[in-house]
């Protein structure tokens, strides 16, 4: 790319296709204009040209603007746009002279005689010259003439920029730093000079390189500790950034930036280029009590990022995998969440959404990886096809209702490396809507009764306990939830996954029978927490959701209990779902009674697929066990028998 200081000595353009703008931090829709514009001079053998000003005009028009700041100096703009394949860029002086020429000037000096522009691309309302009087009207007039083509881009587009540059500088105004870095397509950078400081922070052990900024309307991110990397004299380095006043002990005017490099750093840096680039803040600045307060939270600042930095360069041990389909608003809600932890990495797999869910997730999460699945298999179908291709020792299946804690995967890890035996846990389950109560779907984790009827601690059937910390030991269950599984991958391919068929509801209770039927123990975690939404696909109260409940359930106990066992269950099982099935006709709910019978009905059919089913999970049994068949979880009781008529509404009433 050809950078030109102004407008006397521009080369003779070749059909020169034009935009004009101020292009400030290069964002990725800013880089979409600029393809288009690439586009259309090699469509026409012509040359990529943008016209924009330094300094920006707001800076001249509005000099008491004190609110105004930049995501770009002028030199960083240009090393950005060196980056897309642009051929030209010319930077105008702007002055207040410039700003009040006459529009007609503009357009036959500047743009015809000077530029020699062929085909101009122009945003929506582009206003220009004296009283800002130009507009894409008199633009129009000379294209009409066979001045130059114009194309205009619109309102729409125009905006979406408008609003990206906005997010952006929220986000970094925040400390967002991540966020900001997935708009930018690229992360934030300082750029300045190493200066000497005060040098208190290197009296109380951790040395700083003071980086000084001479664009003073540079936008800085939001004051606090931050891990970051630097480049100085063509040397990385990561390290621990600090922006602030340093209130504790000098209160200061206005922010310095100093960054606490690691490694070993020779000679003299004073005086030396030094870009810094923050990637993730750990806390915002504060005031402390004491110096050594104050020495002490330094201290834990930078192990965090030590740690940080240690889990962005290891390969990751877990793989947190969330199936979306149609679920914008939950990952509006609770996606951000997953950002907390980094070490782990994070997949929406999407399984074939109509709404705007992976452009969604582009466009405003950096550390989230999107793989669209082509179409939607359901639950089941969605994470076997997603799992697939992950290679982590670990994988947490998580609903895009959730919203995890931080850490929330440190102590199931922790669990399941401590023991081999464990093949998937569950952390505690509790209500997004009311977070004091355990939620509906796995609750403090999974059991079953003699007839195969699921049921968890804290919840059972339509009664949900408050959490009071009854449940607060790490224990072996019988099941764990499917809101958030975590699970050995390893185990889950051998298995063969999530029975696809189920499509959705009671496939992860199939799965862990399996496991446990080969001695393994699936374990729920309470020091683990997450918040679910719940029903987030299916309400718990759809005729739908019936329907699987019933036709699943059937399909599990056939493929899992013994042929002998259930000569007997299966009248029984019939006999309590069709009285089940007729409750619903009682209601005035004919289409979940009918949803119950034909549930009842389709469990019961599809004999050549389960007994292909029991013998593949069979031989998955005897390749793969590592104990006898693990019973552990199985109650005694029957659960209807026990709920409706005995009034055992609790956990504690089934021991």
């Amino acid at each position: 790319m050809e950078v030109h200081k102004g407008l006397e000595q521009l080369p003779s353009f070749d059909n020169a296709v034009l935009t004009i703008g101020s292009f400030d931090g290069v964002h990725h829709g800013h880089r979409a204009i600029i393809s288009k514009l690439i586009e259309k001079a090699s469509s026409i053998q012509g040359e990529s040209v943008i016209f924009t000003f330094d300094p920006h005009p707001r800076q001249v028009v509005s000099p008491n603007d004190t609110e105004m700041r930049l995501l770009n100096t002028l030199e960083e703009k240009i090393a950005l746009l060196s980056e897309t394949g642009l051929d030209h860029l010319i930077v105008m002086p702007f002055t207040i002279e410039f700003s009040q020429i006459n529009p007609y000037k503009y357009v036959e000096d500047i743009l015809i005689d000077k530029i020699k522009v062929k085909h101009l691309i122009i945003g929506y309302d582009h206003r220009f010259g004296q009283n800002r009087s130009g507009n894409i009207d008199l633009l129009q007039s000379y294209a009409a003439k066979g001045a130059f083509s114009v194309e205009e881009i619109s309102q729409q587009d125009i905006d979406d920029l408008a609003v990206s540059s906005t997010k952006i500088r929220k986000c970094i105004a925040k400390g967002d730093m991540p966020h900001a870095n997935k708009l930018l397509t690229t992360t934030y950078s300082l750029n300045g000079t190493i200066t000497k400081g005060s040098q208190i922070a290197g009296k109380l052990g951790y040395p700083t390189a003071n980086c000084s900024i001479s664009e003073k309307i540079k936008l800085i991110p939001a004051p606090g500790t931050y891990a970051a990397t630097a480049v100085c004299e063509g040397i990385s380095y990561e390290g621990m950034l600090y922006i602030g006043k340093s209130p504790t002990l000098q209160g200061l005017t206005s922010d310095v930036i100093e960054m606490n490099l690691f490694g070993e750093v020779s000679g003299d840096l004073y005086g030396r280029k030094i870009s810094i680039y923050p990637e993730r803040q750990f806390r915002g600045d504060k005031k402390f009590d004491s110096a050594d307060e104050l020495i002490y939270n330094i201290g834990a600042d930078k192990n965090a990022v030590l740690h940080y930095f240690e889990n962005k360069n290891s390969k990751a041990i877990i793989t947190t995998a969330i199936l979306n389909y149609n679920g914008q608003d939950h990952l509006k809600n609770y996606l951000s969440s997953h950002e907390s932890s980094n070490h782990h990495d994070v997949v929406v797999y999407d399984n074939a959404s109509t709404d705007q869910s992976v452009t969604y997730i582009k466009e405003n999460f950096t550390s989230v990886n999107t793989v669209s699945l082509s179409h939607n298999t359901g639950y089941a179908g969605g994470y076997n096809n997603a799992i697939k291709n992950i290679s982590s020792k670990y994988v947490a299946l998580v609903n895009s209702d959730v919203r995890v804690t931080p850490s929330w995967l440190d102590p199931i890890v922790a669990l399941m490396e401590h023991d081999d035996r464990i093949a998937a846990v569950q952390p505690k389950i509790l209500s997004i809507e009311r977070p004091e109560e355990f939620e509906y779907a796995g609750a403090a984790g999974g059991f079953i009764d003699t007839l195969g009827y699921p049921l968890c601690r804290g919840r059972i059937l339509d009664t949900v306990e408050i959490d009071k910390k009854q449940y607060d030991e790490p224990s072996e269950i019988f099941w764990a939830s499917g809101a958030a599984l975590v699970i050995r991958t390893d185990l889950y391919k051998y298995a063969g996954g999530l029975d696809a068929d189920f499509f959705a509801h009671m496939e992860e209770i199939d799965l862990c029978w399996r496991l446990k039927s080969a001695g393994y123990k699936i374990m729920y975690e309470p020091r683990s927490v997450i918040y679910h939404l719940g029903g987030g696909t299916l309400t718990y109260d759809s005729p739908k959701k019936v329907y699987l409940n019933l036709r699943n359930n059937y399909w599990m106990i056939r493929k899992n209990m013994t042929l002998g066992s259930l000569f007997f269950k299966i009248p029984l099982r019939i006999c309590i779902d069709v009285a089940y099935s007729f409750q619903f006709l009682l209601k005035g709910k004919v289409s979940h009674f009918g949803s119950a019978i034909k549930g009842i009905l389709h469990g019961l059919g599809a004999l050549g697929a389960i007994s292909k089913k029991k013998k593949a999970q069979q031989y998955f049994i005897n390749r793969h066990s590592i104990a006898p068949k693990n019973q552990n979880g199985i109650l005694s009781s029957i659960l209807p028998v026990s709920y409706f008529i005995l009034g055992k509404k609790k956990y504690s009433d089934y021991r």
